[in-house]
């Protein structure tokens, strides 16, 4: 029994597409869940990578900005040969000796400002608030002279907090690794005269400043930020606890990479300024890069749901089309048996399997009636074919007609009412040709023929020139072009009570297309109605009584291209010219 329903499972081909949809639906969704994810976390932790970086940049300028202003200090040191004699001395002589030369040069001096050591550091260094001491070591007599500019944060950063007296030889010792919450920059002093190093000058910089930055940027920094110097001593942690175990050990470079530690994923910036001599590290755990886990998780939920659902939905969208496929098969099976008056029960759907149940119900009622059929169909053919004949006879009929009155018109001695039969036979022929694109000579021809009508109505009050150079006569033009703005004068332009009518048709190539002008001395248009005609031609949706002429334009602008079309430019009591402009074909 088992066997049997299998056998009908696998057989049925609903069940199948089914089985296929499942399978196919399920693992789109989890690629595409699994791309989603990779790429989520890697715009993710790209987003964190860059503040972070940005962040030590920040770090990198302060510092740099910090070492330049040292280095500045000492060049303007180099110009002042007073401050450079009196440094120089104390940086070469025992304390004592210095005391007395400064005494001594005070005494010289005509100033009662001084001009010495200590004027010089707290002239350059007293206004940095982030300074916590300066040192001027000698390295010739083993001197130091130190000044402190914040003894509070200088006492807390000393290692056992050693006090330290404003001047004191040999206390301050040029090592990161000893001072808490201190960076440190040297900068050499040379002896002018004989171009060797006497001495250099240290900063001690609180890293408070460096705190202040990281706070604006808390909000957003996620992970830590370290400092270490070029010998990998660590000097800043901006989270508390012990240095994590990747960063005990770091190359002095510029990298960024991904470092798996205590089974968890972190990426590190690390960015080091070799002029400084300082590197800044940035460790990001990935857990908190936006709670990426959490989304993952979330993903795989939501991606589960949409795949039952999608499943769901899919059975039931598919037991309908099943139970309609099952019936044209039962109904094909009953024809193979002989049974030609079965039919298909027909839905109200319109998709493939009505489609087939339909051509199913209509190939068997023509298996039915097939003589019938066949025998209505050949006479309406035929009935067809009388009406395409009788089509083509009546427009030859209509020129013949004309023909022969023309012909009795000539022999009858009216010459003008014979030409005015030709132009209107010729109008006919040219309205009733099939081609939508004429040349403009034809065009040409077509109004000349309705413009000669016109003269001979209005005889001696009108006058019609023409200005086309031959080259343009083979240009291409959407046919009834002219013609309708042609009407359009002698309807409505055209002064039959003056005798001095004109109407002068010319063209003339501009930078990328052929304008053709039809200008009169008619009555002209009202500003007013100019206005409304134009806002008309420039908005498709609004009405217009002018409709010859939105029409040209629409049909142009759909053959050509918006930059083509009509323009109408008039004056009342004057004339109007209308400016056609086409492409040069």
């Amino acid at each position: 029994m088992l066997l049997k329903v299998m056998e009908q499972f696998k057989n049925r081909v609903f069940n199948k597409v089914l089985l296929i949809y499942s399978i196919t639906i399920v693992l789109t969704l989890f690629l595409l869940l699994l791309v989603l994810s990779r790429y989520y976390t890697q715009v993710k932790v790209q987003e964190e990578l860059d503040y972070n970086s940005r962040t030590l940049e920040r770090i990198e300028s302060t510092f740099d900005r910090k070492h330049e202003y040292l280095q500045s200090s000492v060049r303007e040191l180099y110009m002042k040969n007073d401050l450079l004699t009196d440094i120089s001395f104390a940086l070469q002589h025992t304390y004592g000796e210095y005391l007395s030369f400064k005494l001594n040069k005070y005494y010289d001096s005509n100033s009662f400002v001084p001009n010495n050591l200590d004027t010089f550091l707290q002239t350059f260094f007293s206004q940095d608030k982030d300074i916590n001491a300066v040192a001027l070591r000698s390295i010739t007599t083993n001197i130091e002279y130190s000044f402190i500019f914040n003894h509070n944060r200088w006492n807390k950063s000393l290692p056992n907090e050693t006090q330290v007296r404003n001047v004191l030889p040999n206390e301050i010792i040029d090592d990161n690794g000893k001072y808490k919450n201190t960076y440190i920059f040297n900068e050499s002093i040379n002896d002018p005269a004989l171009l060797k190093n006497i001495g250099y000058i240290t900063v001690y910089y609180s890293l408070d400043g460096i705190e202040e930055l990281l706070d604006t940027a808390k909000l957003k920094l996620i992970g830590s930020v370290y400092i270490f110097d070029r010998k990998g001593h660590h000097l800043y942690s901006s989270e508390k606890g012990s240095l994590p175990e990747p960063l005990r050990k770091l190359s002095f470079s510029t990298n960024s990479r991904e470092v798996h530690w205590n089974g968890q994923t972190y990426y590190m910036n690390s960015l080091a300024d070799r002029e400084t001599g300082y590197m800044y590290v940035g460790f990001i755990p990935e857990k908190e890069i936006s709670k990426i886990t959490i989304v993952h998780w979330t993903m795989v939920l939501f991606t589960s749901l949409f795949a039952i659902i999608a499943i769901i939905i899919a059975y039931f969208a598919m037991r309908n089309y099943a139970k309609r496929i099952y019936a044209i098969d039962a109904t094909m099976k009953q024809v193979k048996k002989g049974n030609l008056a079965v039919r298909v029960q027909n839905d109200d759907k319109k998709d493939e399997l009505s489609t087939i149940s339909n051509s199913l119900n209509d190939m068997l009622d023509e298996l039915n009636q097939y003589i019938d059929d066949v025998y209505i169909l050949t006479i309406e053919q035929r009935e067809a074919e009388m009406k395409a004949l009788q089509s083509q006879i009546q427009p030859h009929f209509l020129y013949n007609t004309l023909e022969a009155i023309r012909m009795r018109a000539v022999m009858d001695g009216s010459k003008t009412t014979s030409v005015m039969i030709y132009n209107l036979a010729e109008l006919f022929r040219y309205s009733l040709t099939s081609k939508d694109v004429v040349t403009i000579g034809d065009e040409i021809e077509h109004i000349k023929k309705y413009l000669e009508l016109m003269q001979i109505r209005y005889s001696s009050r009108l006058q019609v020139y023409y200005c086309i150079p031959d080259c343009y006569y083979s240009n291409k033009i959407i046919k009834f072009t002219l013609q309708p703005i042609i009407e359009n004068y002698i309807k409505h332009g055209f002064r039959k009570e003056a005798s001095d009518n004109w109407i002068d048709v010319k063209a003339e190539k501009g930078d990328s297309a052929l304008h053709v002008y039809i200008e009169d001395n008619g009555y002209g248009i009202s500003a007013q109605r100019l206005r409304e005609i134009k806002e008309t031609l420039d908005s498709p949706a609004m009405k217009s009584d002018s409709i010859g002429l939105k029409n040209i334009h629409e049909r142009m602008q759909l053959t050509y291209g918006k930059e083509y079309g009509i323009q109408i430019e008039s004056v009342e009591g004057k004339g109007t010219i209308v400016e056609i402009i086409i492409p040069i074909l």
